[in-house]
């Protein structure tokens, strides 16, 4: 077990002291922080105030001018100045300040003709244009606002008429007034900071008055209420501090006299008590200050000595409950826990001492099969009389692993090739005198055992041992294997494992990918006339723009129980090419089974929904002889069913399975086809030769239909067909194709067209 680092209960009180102040430092900032914005909050809605505090000094005055300019424009006596000049000077400058119409001494008015012209031309004296601006005529009342000398001056024109009903232009008036000075009246605002207006309007530059209020920049007045607020808090907050700094230091010197020095006395009197040397008798004469931290001292002596009792007997629990976790229930050899330990201890020993090391794969054949038909119980019992057979081939100090499953295996060190070979014929033997017959079962139990090996001098590859164990095995489940392969005795075979090894992912992608699964298709013909009866589908993977090749392919599924799947897959393949109706109507196809999936109900319910192109192609089984099926009644069930929808069954491989007689006595075959070996050996015209020939007259005259497969050579042609055979295919007369391009070569009216070959 791992422990952490400790650290003394003196530097945990500082460390929690630490954080109370840091606590406390952490609230007493998000109080500066809240207030802080709080000010934020109060100094914006200060300045929202300010903001219509202006807005309505703007309105105010605004109104103010448009009144006073209503006022000119309404009075007879404005009106008698635009028609008779004679006393317009007086007016100006006296009666209209004396009548009160203008507000201020220091608002000018000036009067205009109809072409906008002054009426007395020394209106530059008082400030006023001498004539109205030509874009302002137009849109009379109108007011802006102009930059002269530094001063803000408010222009506002109106229109001036003969009577009420204003049918008749007599002129205009102009009014100009200090806008700034009319607008910060200084009663007027209590949240705008008056010497913080100004006016961003450059000098000789005008802007039109309605944008007075959003052309201002201002400031809102500081709130002392505001600032005392602040000042009491941050007050507050200093002495909180303090008092809390004050409590911390009381608490931790509290802390260290009445928690720290009895904990440390406790802590030396564990470290006493480890060592076995603690006593019991200082407990009594100088107690700890803590009742209860006495009451813990006193118990731990008390547990110290029932740990003392209890420590044989707990030692001696765990060196059992070690080996039991190490131990495979089921068949009492190794586990795959003790195999990780024991390998990974392994690869440390051997780079001390270098030897000669092999590692020993074995895998149950046909396992599955085993399973499923004699069920689970039995099963278990094979494995176990398997696991008896093996640890008994080993050497004495060599240990047997079950990884998982029906797979085991074994690491034997300071051994040779020959050595390993001849333990794993050993293993085969004592395996082969096992009675499995006791149990019910009648169907042969084997095992396949891969062995892979590296001399002393090639140790810095031990990581590859498994894999290479792992290659020869599948090497060893090949037909006609002998069920034991080294690693680097077929290099060719090997590689073909190596390759089915990468194409195990290309295999799970095919069965969840419609489509990558591609039919290839190589035609059967009739004899004599060799008109195409069938055409045989044969699947390839399409991976990668590569086409992988059932020798690469196969053995992955057939490792990976996988055959059910991918039978399915090629049947909806093979389906989607026949709906396509590519195929001339008239020419069967031939679909290859495993035996395996003949006793599968969704197999078999597949095959009766794709009987309804029987009508327009025949449809012929091929189940391969090289197969073992263990389910021979529920096949034979299955395949009788499959013959009442018109379906013709072959027996494919035929002279290179299993028990040949007893799948044709026991299964309803209607086609034998004789496997490529066989149809070589015809053309020895040896004893061999004569076999093929009788075994084939008597499988004639019993009234099967015989197929040649792997016809390459005219020889072979012209001696199939003097013996009776009915179908011949082969390289000599086609190759498989894909569908469409077999489609285009096939020409079923003139057998003597050119074939591909």
């Amino acid at each position: 077990m791992k422990w952490t680092a400790s650290i003394p209960i003196k530097q945990a009180a500082v460390g929690l002291i630490s954080g109370v102040l840091l606590l406390v430092s952490l609230i007493g900032g998000f109080a500066l922080y809240e207030t802080h914005r709080v000010s934020l909050d109060l100094a914006q809605s200060s300045q929202a105030a300010a903001r219509a505090e202006l807005a309505a000094a703007v309105d105010r005055l605004s109104n103010q001018v448009k009144n006073q300019a209503d006022t000119l424009a309404l009075w007879d006596e404005t009106r008698q100045q635009l028609v008779d000049h004679e006393y317009y000077s007086y007016w100006r400058d006296q009666r209209v300040y004396e009548s009160g119409t203008l507000s201020s001494r220091l608002a000018r008015v000036a009067l205009y003709d109809q072409a906008g012209s002054a009426l007395n031309p020394d209106t530059a004296k008082r400030s006023l244009p001498a004539k109205l601006p030509a874009n302002v005529l137009p849109h009379l009342p109108t007011s802006w606002l102009a930059n002269e000398a530094g001063i803000i001056v408010l222009y506002y024109a109106f229109p001036i008429y003969s009577d009420g009903r204003r049918l008749a232009l007599l002129g205009h008036g102009l009014i100009r007034l200090d806008c700034m000075a009319e607008l910060l009246n200084p009663q007027s605002f209590w949240f705008t900071d008056i010497g913080s207006v100004r006016l961003a309007l450059e000098p000789s530059k005008t802007l039109p008055a309605s944008a007075l209020l959003s052309s201002l920049r201002f400031s809102a007045r500081p709130d002392p209420s505001q600032l005392r607020f602040q000042s009491i808090l941050s007050r507050a907050l200093l002495a909180l501090f303090a008092v809390l700094a004050s409590t911390a230091l009381l608490g931790f010197v509290a802390h260290n006299r009445l928690l720290v020095r009895p904990l440390r006395q406790l802590s030396r009197d564990i470290d006493a008590m480890k060592q076995g040397h603690f006593n019991i008798q200082p407990a009594y004469v100088n107690p700890l200050r803590i009742s209860e931290l006495e009451n813990i001292r006193r118990s731990l002596f008390d547990y110290q000595l029932q740990l003392r009792e209890l420590h044989g007997s707990l030692e001696h629990q765990n060196r059992e409950f070690r080996s039991q976790a190490r131990q495979d229930v089921l068949t009492g050899c190794y586990n795959r826990r003790a195999y990780e330990e024991d390998w990974t201890r392994f690869r440390e020993e051997i780079k001390v001492v270098p030897q000669g090391v092999a590692y020993l794969l074995f895998d149950c054949d046909r396992f599955k099969s085993i399973n499923d038909t004699y069920g689970h119980a039995k099963g278990d019992r094979v494995l176990t009389l398997i696991a008896d057979a093996l640890v008994m081939a080993l050497r004495a100090n060599d240990r047997l692993y079950r990884l998982g499953g029906d797979e085991f295996a074994a690491i034997l060190l300071r051994t040779t090739p020959a050595q390993a070979r001849q333990i794993a014929q050993r293993c085969q033997s004592l395996l082969d005198a096992k009675k499995f017959s006791d149990l019910g079962i009648n169907e042969p139990i084997s095992i396949s055992i891969g062995i892979a090996f590296l001399a002393a001098d090639q140790l810095d590859r031990v990581d590859e041992l498994p894999k290479q164990a792992d290659i020869a095995m599948y090497t060893a489940k090949q037909p006609g294997r002998n069920r034991v392969a080294l690693f680097g005795d077929d290099p060719e075979r090997a590689a073909q494992t190596l390759v089915a090894s990468r194409e195990t992912s290309a295999v799970f992608q095919a069965l969840a990918t419609p489509g990558m699964i591609e039919i290839h298709y190589q035609p059967i013909h009739s004899l004599p006339g060799l008109e195409v009866k069938y055409c045989e589908a044969l699947a390839r993977i399409r991976h990668h723009d590569k086409l992988i090749m059932p020798d690469a392919f196969l053995p992955v599924v057939s490792s990976r129980r996988l055959e059910t799947g991918f039978d399915l897959a090629v049947l909806q393949q093979v389906d989607l090419d026949l709906s396509s109706r590519q195929l001339p109507a008239g020419v069967g196809v031939s679909i290859n089974l495993t035996a395996q999936s003949v006793s599968q109900p969704e197999i078999v319910s597949y095959l009766l929904e794709l009987s309804r192109h029987n009508t327009r192609h025949p449809l012929m089984i091929e189940i391969a002889e090289t197969s073992l099926i263990t389910q021979v009644a529920e096949a034979r069930t299955y395949l009788d069913l499959l013959r009442t929808a018109q379906y013709r069954i072959a027996m494919d491989d035929f002279g290179t399975g299993h028990s040949p007689l007893r799948y044709l006595a026991d299964l309803p075959v209607d086609v034998i086809k004789f496997d490529i070996s066989l149809i070589r050996k015809l053309e020895e015209n040896d004893r061999a030769a004569q076999v093929v020939m009788d075994f084939a007259r008597m499988m004639t005259s019993a009234g099967y239909s015989l197929t040649a497969e792997g016809v390459e050579t005219e020889a072979a042609l012209r001696k199939v067909e003097s013996m009776g055979f009915s179908l011949i295919q082969g390289f000599l007369l086609d190759r498989p194709l894909p569908l469409a391009q077999m489609v285009s070569n096939l020409n079923p009216l003139n057998p003597d067209a050119p074939r591909s070959a």
